[in-house]
């Protein structure tokens, strides 16, 4: 999200196409990082992560930085 800040910004004003972009990137800095494909559990935890902290709120368990 560091990384992106214009397209976080657009997915919390409901811009058309920027939160498939988001999620995209999401997956992509996964996939990179850990040499594979997210799981399906992975990969909703990612996405579950971006929404919230697109939208102002920590993810579930977590804390905002």
């Amino acid at each position: 999200m560091r990384e992106h800040p214009a397209l976080v910004t657009d997915v919390a004003r409901g811009r058309p196409g920027a939160w498939g972009a988001l999620a995209a990137r999401g997956i992509v800095t996964f996939r990179d990082g850990a040499g594979r494909k997210p799981t399906d559990g992975e990969r909703r935890a990612i996405w579950a992560a971006l929404w919230a902290r697109a939208h102002g709120s920590p993810p579930e368990g977590g804390t905002p930085d």
